[in-house]
């Protein structure tokens, strides 16, 4: 006869989530009463008595550190680092209870922790909490935080969230403080909820002027999405004349110092910013700058009594932001910023009867935003900008008789943006903008300064009535 205590064909098995719960509750009772406790893990100053098999059975992390013929597995007391002992004894708590308790306070330490530990379901459990806290404020931090940290499941949900809210998403502090690839990501999407692509011009050009003596440089790649042939005309030319110093202009202009009066003369053939202008020959060289959304290599010339402009030619290299000036019937290009957005060391020379460009001696400093003039058969580089130095206080002068740049002395205010001109046998400087402290914006200056060659020294004179920035100044 069969013992009645074996299975027979036929008998179906039953499971119990309780006998489960039973077990885990019962050896989170032995971890408290500290009874069969075989290894003490140190987490900063703290000490926790544990079981290893309930560890290594919870956690790859665990299972390597004490099977997989580490030095640890053999040691009574293993030190954890990286991990501050209150989130320990919280993820402690769920591998010997299931149950984490999560909060606003403590979920990116948790899943940071969780990550490392290889405790999966608590970070699926933190990704899980985090989505029902995400609204149009911080979805951006938390997708910056996702992105940090890999989690590919929060980070396409926070994608979509900022895809479907970006019209409120757009108009918060933390859209202003996505890195450059971050929004560009962002913009090329074909799932914004928009009404039209206003909104998203808009939306990059709010994130380049929160910033924009360091993002201007990153202009021709943030605008690169925008789909330009479908923003509306009225409204773009709107938003061109309320922002001059932003976007970009075709118009030119002549004042005369008679009547008092400006008089609109012939447009470029196209619309620049961030370009060089010099009088060479008695006509107007445009050169570079930005031509739409790219930066451009194309040089313009107007002549005053045809009324027209005319090209003539390309730069040897594209560049925006940098400074020119005539001399002796050739035009000399120094700095700027190149395509790949980086600030200029580079000076060439243009020959306008030849149509020829040569290099020059590169300058000791790279600048963008620049002042140059000619003085005294020589020509001076002035302050500008780098990424790494801010706004520039120093001066290079370039002799022709040595071929080389030399350091005079620095101006006494940084600046970069400023108005540069010769005046008999003087350089006067004035506005700009200044150095930018503590991620806020530059400020404008008013402030002139004169320097003399012979002496070497600046000389600090009266302010402008106004403060000026990427001005013009001619001599009359």
């Amino acid at each position: 006869m069969a013992n009645e205590g074996c299975a027979k064909a036929g008998d179906s098995p039953f499971s119990s989530d309780k006998h489960a719960q039973l077990i885990l509750a019962q050896m989170n009772k032995m971890r408290n009463g500290q009874h069969f406790c075989d290894v003490q893990l140190q987490v900063g100053k703290e000490t926790f008595k544990v079981h290893r098999l309930v560890l290594a059975a919870s956690s790859p992390y665990f299972a390597a550190l004490f099977t997989g013929g580490m030095k640890e597995s053999s040691k009574d007391v293993v030190q954890i680092l990286g991990i501050e002992a209150g989130i320990f004894q919280i993820l402690l708590d769920f591998i010997y209870t299931g149950i984490v308790n999560i909060g606003v306070n403590n979920v990116q330490e948790l899943i940071v922790a969780a990550d490392m530990l290889q405790l999966t379901e608590v970070v699926n459990l933190c990704c899980e909490f985090l989505k029902g806290q995400i609204d149009p404020l911080n979805c951006i931090g938390i997708f910056q935080f996702s992105e940090q940290i890999a989690c590919h499941d929060l980070l396409e949900f926070t994608e979509n969230y900022i895809h479907v809210h970006f019209l409120e998403v757009h108009n918060g502090e933390e859209f202003l403080a996505l890195t450059k690839d971050q929004l560009i990501k962002i913009l090329r999407s074909e799932e914004l909820s928009i009404e039209d692509e206003y909104q998203v011009f808009l939306a990059a050009m709010q994130w380049i002027l929160k910033d924009l003596g360091k993002r201007r440089k990153h202009v021709v790649e943030v605008l690169d999405p925008i789909r330009f042939p479908l923003l509306p005309p009225q409204r773009l030319l709107k938003y061109i004349e309320g922002e001059k110093d932003s976007m970009i202009f075709d118009c030119t202009e002549c004042y005369d110092p008679v009547t008092k009066q400006w008089t609109t003369v012939a447009s470029m053939n196209h619309p620049r910013c961030g370009l060089g202008v010099c009088v060479c020959y008695g006509a107007v060289y445009a050169l570079g700058g930005w031509v739409g959304a790219e930066i451009g290599n194309t040089i313009e010339r107007f002549d005053p009594d045809e009324n027209k402009w005319e090209v003539v030619g390309n730069m040897a290299m594209s560049r925006y932001y940098f400074g020119c000036c005539e001399m002796q019937g050739l035009i000399y290009v120094i700095g700027g910023i190149s395509n790949e957005g980086i600030e200029l060391r580079s000076f060439e020379v243009y020959d306008p009867l030849s149509k020829r460009w040569s290099p020059l001696p590169p300058m000791g400093t790279r600048r963008a935003y620049l002042g140059v003039a000619a003085l005294n058969d020589c020509i001076y580089s002035i302050g500008g900008w780098n990424e790494t130095q801010d706004a520039l206080h120093t001066v290079e002068k370039y002799s022709f008789e040595e071929e080389k740049w030399v350091e005079v002395a620095s101006m006494k205010v940084p600046r970069a943006g400023m108005c540069v001109v010769a005046v008999n046998g003087l350089l006067y400087v004035s506005g700009g903008r200044s150095s930018s402290h503590d991620f806020l914006a530059p400020g404008t200056l008013d402030s002139v300064e004169v320097y003399n060659p012979h002496s070497d020294t600046w000389t600090e004179i009266g302010n402008m009535i106004t403060s000026r920035c990427e001005g013009g100044v001619a001599v009359l």
